[in-house]
């Protein structure tokens, strides 16, 4: 029993400091080429692997004090199936994420604007886009222009693993948003929401 007690340990030391070095190097190079792009990167920002990152000519890209962004797959145990993406799609496009962000292989897609509060929590896997991609009518689906509205997102939201944050819409200050939900209309502040689509199921006393 004890043996098997000090291999575990060393298993689980191994990865903290696997881990650990990651981060270390990833910070580094991310925060040398980010800034060399054009993204704006505050203090404390810590990449735990690299992100593909895509800042459209004219466009906004801003990240806040102590964000987390995971985006190798040991990083986070709940399974990671992606690497993270954070891209503006035209020149007007700006995402403006806080301060005290962590967020795990996510994708975040804007064409017009996502606006992200502090403390805001994302599991792994989750979608935030403020565009379509591609035309609604059949006609135009090839060659039209996709339709986009801006999302914000308040201040200490917890959005669970793989949930899909769609155009338009808000989610307000406290609120969490249940695994797997897909966020289609505005979510008031403090409550629990959760299902395709997003329904509120519970409030905050």
């Amino acid at each position: 029993m004890k043996k098997k007690l000090t291999i575990a340990l060393f298993f689980q030391v191994f990865y903290r400091w696997r881990v650990s070095a990651i981060a270390f190097y990833s910070t580094i190079y991310c925060k040398i080429f980010f800034r060399f792009l054009g993204v704006r990167i505050k203090k404390g920002a810590t990449f735990y692997g690299i992100p593909r990152v895509y800042l459209f000519s004219g466009s906004t890209i801003s990240l806040g004090e102590n964000i987390r962004i995971r985006t190798s797959p040991i990083s986070n145990l709940i399974g990671l199936n992606r690497r993270s993406i954070i891209a503006t799609h035209s020149d007007k496009a700006q995402i403006i994420i806080g301060n005290n962000c962590g967020f795990s292989a996510i994708v975040i897609g804007s064409k017009e604007s996502i606006t992200i509060g502090n403390d805001v929590m994302a599991g792994a896997n989750v979608l935030i886009t403020d565009f379509d991609w591609h035309a609604i009518d059949p006609a135009q689906r090839q060659h039209g222009t996709p339709e986009s509205s801006p999302i914000k997102i308040e201040d200490n939201v917890f959005i669970g693993y793989s949930s899909t944050i769609l155009k338009g819409v808000s989610i307000g200050k406290n609120s969490v948003i249940g695994a797997n939900s897909v966020v289609t209309k505005d979510i008031p502040p403090n409550v629990i929401a959760a299902g395709n689509p997003c329904r509120v199921i519970k409030s905050f006393s």
